[in-house]
């Protein structure tokens, strides 16, 4: 999971910006191509990855395409569409193909307004210790006894509409709103599913020197759509520092009502020419576990040629609810890696 900062001027303009009356002027709409294609080698201990019996190793793919449209008016606002496909993503032979995320956009100085299916402001805004991580992510990478790595529950690409204020002084604030999870979002009152959700971020920017500094804080609340799903009140805080080729990040944050857990996360990477190579931990206490799950991880990635990147990372977790033994009820410590040569465009 790659998080994003949105960068905004410092000035307020009237929304007539947007919806004056003049007549619209004919705009030039720019469009790009890109995204990529990675192909992946993982294994586990046990049965946490078992695509086929007893081998415990297998192969996969991840691709997307990204599309975006942007045009700029008259008086400066920025204006557009962003589409990503997912392109036969999953096992090596398959050929499923589905929108993953759609949305429009409009920013300038007022700010950007985010509508359609795209993350959160409680899930862009974050910046912590899954940012500091190299290979295919860390903590929040691709192998297979990350079972119940934990942070604050997002809306995912449920259609929302999301708002971000312009940066001021190293600050920004951003608001997501949907009124429910899931494909049918008109009250349907599916159980797991939540309505009301609101998403909150914000964090700030700045540098001191040769020191770069990033903190963050998000949060959601959401209503259970049934009398049987509990609300959802999550929150997190987290930070990242960067000196030269050497960042720090840490997160630590709650799970309330619904699935109750507590949660932190650690990173360290260092980039060195066209390589990087980083540690992990991620602490995860789930109410509904016997066991608090430790997970450590070493990751590393290096530039084979333009736009090819070879990465990779294997984890050690103290207590993979993931894997059962034989009798079907104890947890067990697994260890899993993956190797994954990845080409953007």
């Amino acid at each position: 999971m790659h998080h994003r900062l949105l960068l905004g001027s410092t000035a307020l303009v009237s929304a007539g910006l947007l919806l004056g009356g003049a007549a619209p002027a004919q705009a030039e709409i720019e469009v790009t191509l890109g995204g990529y294609t990675e192909f992946e080698a993982i294994g586990a201990t046990d049965d946490t990855y078992d695509p086929s019996p007893d081998r415990g190793y297998g192969f996969a793919m991840d691709n997307e395409v990204h599309i975006q449209a942007t045009g700029t008016s008259d008086t400066g606002v920025t204006y557009g569409s962003y589409l990503e496909l997912e392109v036969g993503s999953g096992n090596a032979t398959s050929t499923n193909a589905f929108v993953d995320e759609v949305n429009l956009f409009f920013s300038g100085n007022f700010g950007r307004a985010e509508l359609g299916q795209q993350d959160g402001a409680e899930d862009v805004m974050f910046v912590g210790g899954e940012d500091a991580q190299s290979g295919t992510g860390g903590v929040d990478g691709d192998t297979k006894n990350l079972a119940t790595v934990i942070n604050v529950r997002n809306s995912g690409d449920d259609a929302k509409a999301t708002y971000f204020t312009p940066r001021v002084a190293g600050f920004q604030l951003g608001a997501t709103y949907l009124p429910g999870t899931g494909p049918d979002q008109a009250g349907d009152n599916n159980v797991g599913e939540v309505e009301q959700f609101v998403g909150l971020g914000g964090n700030w920017v700045g540098a001191f020197g040769g020191v770069d500094l990033t903190l963050s804080a998000v949060g959601l609340i959401a209503d259970g759509e049934t009398s049987t799903t509990d609300d959802r009140r999550d929150y997190s805080v987290g930070g990242l520092i960067g000196v030269g080729g050497l960042s720090f990040g840490a997160t630590w944050g709650q799970l309330l009502d619904e699935g109750e857990a507590d949660f932190a996360h650690i990173g360290l990477e260092y980039e060195f020419g066209g390589a990087s190579a980083s540690v992990g931990y991620s602490y995860n206490d789930v109410d509904a576990l016997d066991d608090t799950e430790h997970v450590f991880v070493v990751s590393g990635a290096v530039g084979l040629m333009p736009g090819v990147t070879l990465k990779g990372d294997v984890s050690y977790n103290t207590e993979d609810p993931g894997y059962k033994d034989s009798d079907g009820a104890d947890q067990d410590d697994t260890w899993s890696g993956v190797l994954s040569v990845q080409m953007d465009y």
